[in-house]
């Protein structure tokens, strides 16, 4: 062999056997290539959520991924389509409809929906729905809405606030989490789409993908906080001589309690005292308002979690002269219930103290305050109420907003027998509104009255009777309870369920002319205060 190919073999071998060596010294086969990421192509509102679960996801299975901007090169896309794209949906935000908050209106369906006002930014997914909207500036729609009973508009969930009514849409209302909501009509949807990929192996890892993708990044159905507030509860005089008279003192609560128990918190107005400290006075004209220890058995059959004891009848003994002792009594009652008293105390520190409860992790501070009876105010020596005025409304609102998410206002003011608030009471309300409370809701006139919305704060000035005896008027035997939604720490609705006083001292659920006729005197009022 010429010496020239010899010298070309040694080149060969030198150049190949170190392959071959480093391949088969431990008898295991090269090592193959990892599979190349997967590309993932998202909508800017959603990338980054999208991005951080799909990695995690995808490492999972031994996958890399990276980001794409051109869908048409990803083998996963996360945005808007059309509402028949093949993929896997989620809800990306909910719409409500809405209406003024004296509407007549209740519920509407989808349909009743086309032609209502509808923002231009954002704007509702119309294609998705159906439907054909009347649009404007997101911020002209509450006022077109209160300038009209009968408007009806749609706005994203997170914009809804105590300015306008919620309405269900085909039974389901979504601010205060009534009915199907899985099923909620008005859902935004975006789409997680697997586009073609050759490997049927990889094809059928990025479909489970896709649909574990789509459930981490759905918005859920909000689980609204309800607060229920009823007007004055007074189980004395003649409610104590029925409740008596039927062996049972939870008889006044037995066909609202249940429903009242319902909410997660309940509030009351105490307005008298509950006490053995001195004899009761059944069914006889006085004004000295003090019912038995027993009568708290109503309360908890109620569910009430706060009442306020911030009334002109608070220190109340009934036949007997009994001091500050018939107070201190009911706050201890209350509190070896299970409810938490707030607007009395021993001095005047307790008095004003915030009472806090908590509520899937949203704080709620509530304020007690009397301005009707400054005799039963307490002192910093003395067992009473506490005084309602506007220094002492401001000083206690920002204490409470460092300690609470949400503080509740609960005034023992106003004139008794009219549905039209005095300028002191909208002057303290504007103060506590000021001072950053989200809710105001008052009590004594005996009367329901107006409503208002003072920047973020929604001032119901008072929900009439909810247990009493004055039958010598209609207005004294009717009433509301006032339920208010929040989703987290904000007022997302409010609405007020009519009811009526039966037999002198049982509330029940008005039927639909008298709540009609209700909530017709409280928007009488209210618009007399514009």
């Amino acid at each position: 062999m010429p010496s020239s190919s010899r010298v070309l073999i040694l080149v060969c071998l030198a150049i190949v056997l170190p392959s071959l060596i480093a391949g088969c010294g431990d008898g295991e086969p090269p090592s193959p290539s990892p599979p190349p990421p997967v590309r993932l192509a998202a909508d800017s509102a959603l990338a980054e959520r999208a991005f951080a679960a799909a990695e995690e996801l995808l490492s999972a299975a031994g996958l890399d991924l990276v980001l794409t901007g051109d869908p048409v090169a990803a083998d996963l896309v996360v945005g808007s389509a059309p509402h028949d794209a093949s993929g896997v949906s989620f809800v990306t935000r909910y719409w409500a409809p809405v209406a003024a908050l004296s509407t007549p209106l209740a519920d509407v369906t989808l349909a009743d929906l086309d032609g209502a006002l509808a923002p231009i930014d954002p704007a509702p997914p119309l294609d998705e729905w159906g439907l054909a909207v009347q649009p404007m500036a997101i911020g002209e729609i509450p006022a077109a809405l209160a300038a009209d009973s009968i408007l009806v508009a749609m706005l994203p969930l997170d914009v809804i606030d105590a300015r306008v009514r919620t309405l269900a849409v085909d039974g389901a209302n979504v601010v205060f989490g009534i009915g199907d909501l899985n099923a909620y009509p008005l859902a935004e949807h975006a789409w997680v789409r697997r586009l073609d990929v050759e490997d049927e192996a990889l094809a059928t890892t990025l479909d489970g993908v896709a649909r574990d993708l789509a459930a981490r990044l759905a918005l859920p159905p909000p689980e609204p906080i309800i607060l229920r507030a009823t007007g004055d509860i007074i189980p004395a005089r003649c409610v104590y001589a029925q409740q008596r008279d039927y062996g049972d003192y939870r008889h006044a609560f037995l066909a609202l309690g249940p429903w009242l128990a319902e909410a997660d918190i309940t509030i009351g107005s105490l307005d008298a005292s509950i006490s053995d400290a001195g004899a009761p006075i059944g069914c006889e004209p006085t004004f000295n308002l003090l019912a038995p220890p027993e009568s708290v058995e109503g309360l908890v059959y109620g569910g009430f979690d706060v009442i306020t004891v911030a009334t002109n009848h608070a220190l109340n003994c009934g036949r007997s002269d009994c001091g500050s002792e018939a107070l201190l009594d009911t706050l201890e009652i209350l509190r070896s219930n299970g409810i938490a008293p707030v607007g009395g105390g021993a001095d005047l520190a307790e008095a004003r103290a915030p009472t806090i409860v908590t509520v899937a992790g949203v704080s709620f501070a509530f304020l007690g305050y009397d301005e009707i009876a400054p005799p039963y105010h307490a002192t910093e020596s003395r067992p009473g109420t506490a005084p309602l005025t506007e220094a002492v409304l401001r000083e206690d609102i920002a204490a409470a907003r460092a300690r609470a998410d949400v503080v509740v206002i609960l005034p023992q003011w106003g004139v008794e027998y009219t549905a039209n608030p005095t300028i002191g009471q909208r002057r303290l309300a504007a103060a506590a509104a000021d001072a950053g409370a989200a809710l105001v809701i008052g009590n004594h006139p005996h009367w329901v009255q107006a409503a208002e919305v003072i920047g973020e704060t929604f001032v119901a000035y008072a929900l009439g009777n909810f247990v009493f005896d004055q039958d010598w008027s209609l207005e004294t035997q009717q009433g509301v309870v006032l339920e208010a939604a929040f989703h987290g720490a904000r007022l997302a609705g409010v609405r007020y369920v009519p009811i009526r006083i039966i037999d002198m001292h049982q509330p029940i659920f008005a039927e639909p002319a008298e709540a009609a006729q209700i909530m017709e005197r409280i928007w009488t009022a209210s618009a007399a205060l514009d």
